[in-house]
């Protein structure tokens, strides 16, 4: 494996030995995540574990745009120790998601125009009128925990407004979408699994020669790559559209708020200046990537930092590694508005980078603007220490705090 030349052949086979345990499933990789790929970028920056499996965990930016870029080589259909987010559906592949070179495209090109900026600016008010609502319900508690009583709240109503989800109806969904991250047992997440399905199902049956523009009903309605997608190929994707939509917004609001809470000279900054908050959400994004790792498989033989890969083997790609490569970001670790303005790796990369990233600047920039501007000094317990989690998903679990 290629090497940084100042570390004692030693270090290295410390490094590796670490890396064969490494589980990003695993709770106890959360707190010091950062310094463990750390150690893998220096010393074998596309590391082999023997979890799930055996994959590889590739950590340098480069690495990571290469893999991303080349679809031909790094295929998508890929599960490595991932978070259950869709139902079985019979093996079948979800578009988009688990789709590669022209079938990717194809979805893709037909998706396009609900997710540019423009697109993303009709849903400004929605989401607007949204968080306006939750932050008036708790400004006058004077308290309360930012992860659930906020961040939970708005973005699936949000991804429900973008498949066309009825209003009325979007309440149920978020319910749903609630209620299986809660399932505090197999038994109980199959349930509610079911119950989401049906609801998932029944709105792409309702569309089917619906009129209407939105993502679902046009997705159901439309040859896309000379066919029309089937029901389970549909519900497939509504879950992952869904998830994508909702689990990563969620998180990085969480990473967001903390930032603001633990810094009261930053936030008394972004106060003064709310033309700020784009570039909180960017740096944000970059700094604790909500989506923290994707897997890919290798479809045909090829090398990468040095280390020869086959058909089969499957990659883990560490984004939030390659957001603190040092040869990129020489302050990495460091939360800094202001930066000098580079392209960094926390939509992702290559064709399947964020289609929703726009969508997700707008949401997370209004939600932080109609926070700041009710509640501006809320602030944490005295020596709180953020619990992180890590896996597919980057984020806070919880975040108490208070104000006058």
């Amino acid at each position: 494996m290629r090497q940084t030349s100042d570390l004692r052949d030693s270090d290295v086979e410390s490094v590796r030995e670490r890396a064969r345990g490494f589980d990003h499933l695993n709770p106890a990789e959360a707190p010091t995540v950062h310094e463990t790929l750390r150690g893998f970028r220096r010393a074998c920056p596309v590391a082999h574990s023997e979890a799930h499996g055996g994959m590889y965990v590739v950590t340098r930016f480069d690495d990571l745009r290469h893999v991303a870029r080349h679809g031909e080589v790094f295929s998508s259909a890929a599960e490595v120790g991932a978070v259950v987010v869709a139902p079985e559906t019979g093996g079948v592949i979800a578009p988009l998601f688990e789709q590669d070179l022209d079938e990717h495209a194809g979805w893709r090109r037909h998706l396009q125009r609900f997710f540019t900026p423009a697109a993303a600016a009709t849903h400004e008010d929605y989401v607007r009128r949204v968080a306006r609502e939750v932050v008036a319900e708790l400004a006058p508690r004077g308290r309360a925990d930012f992860v659930p009583d906020l961040c939970v709240r708005i973005p699936p109503l949000v991804i429900a407004s973008l498949l066309g989800v009825p209003e009325d109806q979007r309440p149920v969904l978020a319910g749903l979408v609630h209620g299986l991250a809660a399932a505090d047992n197999a038994e109980r997440a199959a349930a509610v699994g079911r119950e989401y399905a049906d609801f998932l199902l029944a709105q792409i049956r309702s569309r089917r020669g619906a009129d209407g523009d939105d993502v679902l009903t046009s997705v159901v309605n439309s040859e896309i790559n000379g066919r029309v997608a089937t029901d389970h190929e549909l519900l497939k994707f509504a879950f992952l559209l869904i998830a994508a939509g909702n689990l990563t917004t969620t998180d990085q609001l969480a990473s967001i708020l903390l930032e603001l809470a633990a810094d009261p000279a930053l936030r008394h900054r972004v106060l003064a200046d709310p033309g700020l908050i784009p570039e909180l959400v960017e740096e944000s994004v970059r700094h604790e990537s909500a989506v923290a790792a994707t897997g890919r498989t290798v479809v045909r033989d090829t090398e990468l930092a040095g280390v020869a890969l086959h058909p089969g083997d499957r990659m883990l790609l560490t984004w939030g590694s390659g957001n603190r490569d040092e040869r990129f970001f020489p302050d990495g670790d460091e939360f800094r508005l202001g930066r000098p303005r580079k392209p960094h790796l926390g939509w992702g990369a290559g064709a399947h980078r964020c289609l929703g990233l726009h969508v997700a600047r707008v949401e997370l920039r209004v939600i932080c603007e109609e926070l700041l501007a009710a509640i501006p000094d809320f602030e944490l317990p005295p020596g709180f220490a953020p619990e992180r989690t890590y896996g597919v998903i980057r984020g806070v679990r919880s975040l108490p705090v208070t104000w006058k």
